[in-house]
């Protein structure tokens, strides 16, 4: 019998780094996986109960690949109305001090933000204009 072989790519395997450098510095990290009914969820789901307030610190992060990350249209659609409610996503690209510093600081989705993903957002009041005419 053939020994299998498993490949994995490459925002897998920073992912994985990412968590074990997060775990270790006292974070619970719980993988996300979206499916037909929750797409635009970002990868990682993440928890430290001695930072932040008396709830902790809590942090939704999304693992690109450095200089080869896009997002979905449904991230496209879902970070923004998150955003408006006040809910961050944070974008890690590496399991460094620079990036986990990151965490720290406000939401970082828009920083990676091309203008080309404006077209999957658009306000209710301008698809129902659009469906009157």
């Amino acid at each position: 019998m053939k020994k299998p072989i498993f490949r994995t790519t490459p925002e897998s395997a920073i992912q994985e780094r990412i968590i074990t450098y997060l775990k270790r510095r006292g974070w619970h990290v719980e993988k996300m996986h979206g499916n037909a009914f929750q797409k635009g969820i970002p990868d990682l789901y993440c928890w430290n109960p001695h930072l932040g307030d008396e709830e902790g610190l809590h942090r939704w992060v999304d693992v690109k690949v450095e200089g080869q990350h896009q997002y979905t249209k449904s991230q496209c659609q879902k970070w923004p109305l998150w955003e408006s409610i006040g809910l961050g996503v944070w974008i890690m690209m590496g399991d460094t001090d620079e990036w986990y510093a990151k965490l720290f600081g406000p939401a970082n989705f828009r920083d990676y933000w091309r203008p080309s993903y404006d077209k999957y957002v658009r306000k209710v009041e301008d698809i129902l204009e659009e469906l009157e005419e």
